[in-house]
């Protein structure tokens, strides 16, 4: 008789089915996340998927949430590396193409696929992360517009989510090609575009 599966423990099990339905849904669509396909991709039942997640949109939220931690913890890690707030926002930049590439286009896929959905509490969770984002984005070109680096009528949130719309389309144009080109080798181009979108020549792309 076949030795019964040892039970993980929860933490472990929720983080295991978060990643398995990520990644089924980057190759598969979101419509191919049922609870039936998560439990058989993770050798488990059902029922034992059910004990940690309520619904297929409860693994979604999930989904969600572990990108914003990835993230902000890549915009946190790259902060740390200058006090010049031009270049920890060229630092962010880069440092979330290479995300991007490492996580088949991250936030920004996810944001497609779920829109399919048209759930109003998936959209909602996906624009708090966004705003969440061009908020400390607006944080650094706020600093940035004070001390001069910036032009003076720059409109904050205007530029924030110009900033993030040149990674998306970045991480777009990555998945609709098959991901054989990475995000990251359109870096120089998108930066000296957001350079003169705030009117910024100092050292711009040095």
């Amino acid at each position: 008789m076949p030795k019964p599966q040892r039970r993980k423990p929860t933490e472990t099990r929720r983080k295991e089915i978060v990643a398995t339905a990520q990644k089924f849904m980057i190759e598969r669509g979101v419509y191919a996340i049922t609870i039936k396909n998560i439990a058989y991709l993770n050798g488990i039942s059902e029922a034992a998927v059910y004990r940690h997640f309520k619904s297929k949109r409860d693994i979604l939220g999930a989904i969600i949430d572990d990108v914003e931690i990835k993230m902000m913890e890549t915009f946190d890690q790259a902060v740390v590396r200058d006090s010049d707030p031009i270049k920890k926002l060229k630092d962010i930049m880069r440092s979330h193409l290479i995300f991007t590439e490492k996580r088949k286009g991250g936030l920004f896929v996810i944001t497609s696929e779920c829109i399919h959905l048209n759930d109003d509490f998936l959209r909602k969770k996906i624009l708090k992360v966004i705003d969440n984002y061009t908020s400390r984005i607006g944080g650094l070109l706020n600093e940035a517009r004070s001390r001069g680096l910036a032009c003076p009528e720059m409109g904050i949130k205007e530029a924030s989510l110009m900033y993030y719309g040149l990674i998306q389309t970045a991480a777009t144009d990555f998945t609709l090609r098959s991901y054989d080109v990475p995000p990251i080798s359109k870096f120089e181009h998108l930066w000296r575009f957001f350079c003169n979108g705030i009117n910024y020549c100092r050292d711009a792309v040095n």
